[in-house]
């Protein structure tokens, strides 16, 4: 039953037009029914929250958990210490690094390691970051796979060194 419901059907035990006004105590009885059910729906309410942000935290600790697992230990030390990791791709030979981000977060590198430019290719929905990763790291590094991905990645040119903004564009 709804607050809205709770409210109208003790005003309506009250009585209609022409009833006795309630007594004082009666009037006290309603205002803490009132209260109870107010402070328990936002007590819900805020659980609800809170669960939502547990299992958000459970399902980014096991993503993250599955990409330490899949990369090498020179990958790992990369990760923790820099915040990214470097792929070789599977089939181009192409140096990639890829960062922790939603937009744009592989670089595909020069020899020299400048950026040539990024690849933005992420799944539908709301998946953890990590999870992208491995899926990226997965495609990057398997032969059979890095090319179908690259040809569906969006590419973005690099942005300058001055900071500029840098255009999309399509290569197809």
């Amino acid at each position: 039953m709804s607050f809205l419901q709770s409210v109208r059907r003790l005003l309506a035990r009250l009585g209609g037009p022409g009833a006795r006004p309630p007594s004082a105590a009666r009037m006290q009885g309603l205002y803490r029914r009132v209260r109870e059910h107010a402070l328990e729906t936002f007590r819900n309410s805020e659980l609800g929250g809170f669960e939502d942000i547990h299992r958000e935290r459970r399902a980014k600790r096991r993503s993250l958990s599955l990409l330490m697992r899949l990369l090498s230990a020179q990958q790992r030390q990369e990760f923790r210490q820099f915040g990214h990791f470097h792929v070789n791709g599977g089939a181009s030979g192409n140096r990639y690094r890829i960062r922790p981000g939603t937009f744009a977060n592989i670089d595909v590198l020069y020899p020299s390691g400048r950026v040539k430019h990024r690849l933005c290719a992420h799944p539908a929905g709301d998946v953890p970051v990590y999870d992208v990763m491995a899926a990226q790291l997965l495609h990057l590094q398997d032969p059979q796979s890095e090319p179908r991905f690259l040809r569906q990645a969006n590419v973005h040119l690099a942005i300058s060194e001055e900071g500029g903004r840098s255009a999309s564009m399509w290569m197809g």
